[in-house]
């Protein structure tokens, strides 16, 4: 049997409203070389049974208590075969054709070890929102928040991630921003794609959303504190402001694109019509047409 190419872990909890579309996102695209691993702690709302009625095309699944999302997904990961590994979280999807773009993108930058592509925002209907594009990665770039990591566009080569011990299992509030900044921090490689790998769904019921209120935001603090704390003096972070209009100055795109919803939504529907088309695969570094 052929090892897989690409691990792609999905972590399930309770987002059965959600997750059927997540896995069909995934099976829809998958083939020979690409393993699909799902990791469910103990869902309680209908979950279960969705996963399965879709277990066949799932290769592992791990029903098993875990200490949180970051947890979840180091389980999954520590059990895929994969050289590249990708993750998508059970109320977010992948978009038609992600899987080849993921592929191809790897084959044409094989001396890098993280790349970070784009995505597109959705509402909780999975209506288009805006596009996504993701910025340089740097440790203080991160924690100051001038780059724009795309969560949902990135994919890495194990080997690296097990390099940095994978996720902080202490994180419950940006474990994927923390795993971007431990390899930024370990000096690994990173290359920036336009191609737009998946969808981000922000509704009332997200993190994205607010649904955990001051005790999310106070993670959060702790944990950006945490990262804050790592860097050398070299690497102070800028002060808000000039960090907020540099973020933008890097990728006025995303800064434009909300605008462009209100004015021109039209522009943005026929992206996403693009998108949602299985089209031939994007050169790297190019934009879809």
């Amino acid at each position: 049997m052929t090892s897989p190419i690409l691990s792609i872990v999905t972590i399930s909890f309770n987002q059965a409203a959600y997750l059927k579309h997540c896995l069909d996102s995934v099976l829809s695209q998958k083939h020979q070389g690409v393993e699909f691993i799902v990791v469910d702690p103990g869902s309680t709302d209908g979950s279960r049974e969705i996963l399965k009625a879709h277990c066949g095309g799932i290769d592992q699944l791990i029903l098993e208590p875990d200490a949180g999302p970051a947890d979840g997904l180091n389980k999954g990961f520590a059990r895929a075969n994969g050289k590249v590994g990708y993750f998508i979280n059970s109320d977010d999807f992948l978009l038609p054709g992600a899987i080849g773009r993921i592929l191809a993108f790897g084959d044409s930058h094989r001396d890098i070890d993280v790349a970070v592509c784009g995505a597109w925002v959705v509402d909780g209907d999975g209506q288009p929102l805006r596009r996504l594009r993701a910025t340089l990665i740097t440790p203080e770039r991160l924690v100051d928040s001038r780059a724009i990591p795309v969560q949902q566009g990135v994919f890495f080569s194990m080997e690296a991630f097990r390099d940095v011990g994978g996720f902080n299992a202490e994180n419950r509030s940006c474990w994927d921003t923390e795993l971007l900044f431990n390899f930024a921090m370990a000096g690994k490689t990173f290359a920036i794609g336009h191609e737009r790998i998946g969808a981000f769904r922000i509704y009332d019921g997200s993190l994205s959303g607010g649904v955990a209120g001051a005790a999310h935001r106070e993670r959060l603090t702790h944990d950006w504190g945490r990262m804050r704390a790592r860097l050398s003096p070299q690497q102070r972070p800028w002060p808000q402001n000039l960090a907020r209009l540099a973020r933008n100055l890097a990728n006025p795109l995303n800064s434009a694109e909300a605008l462009r919803m209100k004015l021109a939504p039209s522009s943005i529907l026929r992206a996403w019509e693009r998108d949602m088309q299985v089209a031939p695969l994007v050169s790297p570094g190019h934009d879809a047409p």
